[in-house]
């Protein structure tokens, strides 16, 4: 049966200024083709003798967790669910050249168990003593879109009343590399990105509830422009919220036929301009756009969002017409 769900908390770590406090005027502008995340002191959440071992994924993992949960009033988990497309890059990378350099001869499993994409989600269940459901969803650009709609399920199936759900990639120096040799890094042009957002979802609100979760979608290789907009228009069917509603479009696409089309009227932002391209980009997205919803002016107007007081907002990403991903976030009344 579905229900109400909630975002109770959240943390967010991205190439803004959006972990200590929301963002500002101030907008942190890309470095060729990247953007580079703005990193908070890690050593305020976690002891220095378990800082030293973790890789950079890992530690933004674990710090934006912190955050959330002390945004929530730390309820107690029943599942901590991630999603994320790269994984832990830079432990990859390291395990890798360990294989080389020694000739795939004498390796510790070390390396290998570090570079795995379950890593965040098992340190946070470690860190916290907590041995809950615990699931990793590696789906490419819709990696975070899968987690949240396994909370969701845990939810309508009554097996969960808090959950943790976060969506984090990485860039490295290697990694960059591929990238602009693949032409998929271009300054001016393709800017890639990188980010850990993470969320405190309940069936139940609490005076610091952000937003609603009203509506999750995901839509692989569509035949025609129709077969998106249909889609769209079902998430919002089942959330008993019409067309005309929807106040705020934040969208990851470049071109906006589809989404002006359907919401003439709506306000418009594209959110990968503060963030960049990565797989789960839209848990930025979220993060940002539950900020709005609560009455976040600053957020608000580094997103050029001009409604007074948006109650609607839609998330639309589409890569590459392969995965096209809705979020819908509704205001919770007072």
């Amino acid at each position: 049966m579905k229900k109400n769900i909630y975002i109770n908390g959240l943390s967010n770590i991205s190439p803004q200024e959006t972990f200590y406090q929301p963002m500002g005027a101030t907008i942190a502008p890309p470095q060729g083709a990247f953007f580079t995340c703005q990193e908070p002191n890690y050593k305020e959440f976690i002891q220095k003798k378990l800082l030293r071992r973790m890789s950079r994924i890992v530690r933004m993992g674990l710090a934006t967790a912190h955050k959330a949960l002390d945004d929530a009033n730390n309820p107690s988990l029943d599942a901590i669910i991630s999603g994320t497309a790269w994984g832990c890059v830079k432990d990859t990378e390291k395990f890798l050249e360990t294989i080389i350099e020694n000739k795939e001869a004498y390796l510790t499993p070390t390396a290998f168990v570090q570079s795995t994409h379950n890593t965040v989600a098992g340190q946070i269940a470690l860190l916290h003593h907590n041995n809950c459901y615990n699931m990793s969803y590696v789906q490419g650009n819709v990696s975070f879109e899968s987690a949240l709609i396994d909370a969701m399920l845990l939810f309508y199936d009554n097996k969960a009343n808090n959950i943790l759900v976060n969506g984090i990639d990485e860039q490295t120096e290697k990694l960059g590399i591929l990238l602009e040799r693949l032409e998929c890094a271009k300054a001016g042009v393709r800017v890639m990105g990188e980010g850990a957002a993470c969320f405190i979802l309940s069936d139940q609100p609490t005076p610091n509830t952000y937003a609603k979760v009203a509506g999750v979608n995901m839509l692989y290789r569509p035949k025609d422009k129709t077969a998106v907009q249909q889609s769209i228009q079902h998430t919002l069917q089942e959330a008993n919220i019409p067309l005309e509603a929807i106040d705020v479009v934040l969208t990851g696409n470049k071109t906006l036929a589809i989404e002006k089309e359907l919401f003439p009227t709506a306000d418009y932002s594209q959110y990968k301009t503060l963030c960049g391209e990565y797989p789960t980009s839209t848990a930025f997205a979220m993060a940002v756009g539950a900020q709005v919803l609560k009455g976040d002016l600053p957020t608000k107007t580094a997103l050029g969002i001009h409604k007074k007081a948006p109650k609607h907002i839609l998330i639309y990403n589409n890569h590459q017409d392969i995965n096209h991903s809705i979020i819908l976030l509704s205001k919770v009344s007072a």
